[in-house]
């Protein structure tokens, strides 16, 4: 499989789940959705748009800017689980949520009426979640305390976060653990006053952890993905020196971020990512693209040019 760019548009921060030979996407969605639209798909071709597989209700936590959600199946609940960002209707702050479903189409119904995941205060806003299950079954939540209020020494920074999960995926269980902070010169030399570490996914092999993350802002062209290598889920997490290894190219890819990874049917790994639909006017409206993946060497390659 070389890249392939679909027809699906007005999207963001894709994610793709495989169940029993059918591909399940999830996006950002256009904000009339007030929820979660998702699509299917026998051959990462063609898709079809499915429904709606979460709407906001009065009894959602959420009001507006629901953004990146994350299904998971779990084992052990037999429960689909999804992991998202919304605006907390109480606080006017970012947070978030997880829903759960007996089936990927939905519908999913917040786990905690009215209430978010979990909450660090009116002064901190959180997005982009990601669920992580290691060998043993121990799953780990990464999510990014928002830029939009993590401000330190006056710059606003996203930073990725950090912690174990309960066994139902619900619930934060222990230490809340700094992962990832903007440092390298990719990542800081394009603004002095924001700076992101954001969109985070973790795949294991040969016994490491690979992180991947985007920096910069989602709405510029130079959006683009880097990778940071540990030894435990939890840290300390190494940059690669050669990233970003997902990035612009001149007249072709615009903005591509906010990346995951799954295997397809044939047991291929496959990078899922959005880019500008538009590469002169870059901005959210935003389409989905996959490239093939692969290691080599100790190295996590995502094969986009």
């Amino acid at each position: 499989m070389s890249t392939f760019i679909t027809k699906i548009d007005k999207i963001g921060d894709p994610f793709v789940l495989l169940k029993d030979g059918v591909y399940y996407m999830y996006a950002t969605s256009p904000a009339e959705a007030n929820g979660f639209k998702v699509w299917t798909s026998k051959d990462l071709k063609e898709w079809n748009l499915a429904g709606q597989c979460y709407q906001k209700t009065d009894d959602c936590f959420g009001y507006c800017d629901f953004w990146a959600p994350e299904v998971k199946y779990n084992e052990k609940t037999k429960k689909y689980v999804m992991h998202y960002s919304a605006r907390d209707k109480q606080t006017n702050v970012l947070k978030t949520g997880v829903a759960t479903a007996d089936s990927p189409l939905g519908p999913f119904v917040d786990a905690v009426k009215g209430k978010p995941m979990f909450d660090f205060g009116k002064d901190i806003a959180t997005i982009d979640a990601t669920c992580f299950v290691d060998d043993d079954g121990q799953a780990y939540l990464y999510f990014v305390k928002d830029c939009s209020m993590n401000v330190i020494n006056g710059v606003h920074t996203s930073q990725i976060y950090c912690a174990k999960l309960t066994d139902d995926f619900l619930s934060l269980n222990g230490e809340i653990k700094l992962i990832s902070t903007p440092d390298q010169e990719w990542e800081i030399s394009r603004s002095a006053e924001w700076q992101w570490n954001e969109g985070p996914y973790v795949v294991k092999h040969g016994g490491k952890y690979y992180m991947t993350y985007s920096s910069n802002c989602f709405d510029c062209a130079f959006y683009s993905v880097g990778v940071a290598i540990s030894d435990s889920p939890m840290g300390k997490f190494v940059k690669e020196q050669d990233n970003p290894v997902l990035a612009y190219m001149e007249g072709v890819t615009s903005g591509p971020g906010h990346n995951m990874f799954f295997k397809d049917k044939d047991g291929n790994m496959t990078c899922a990512y959005h880019i500008h639909t538009d590469r002169a006017h870059p901005g959210a409206d935003r389409t989905v693209a996959f490239s093939p993946a692969y290691f080599k060497d100790g190295k996590l390659v995502i094969d986009y040019k």
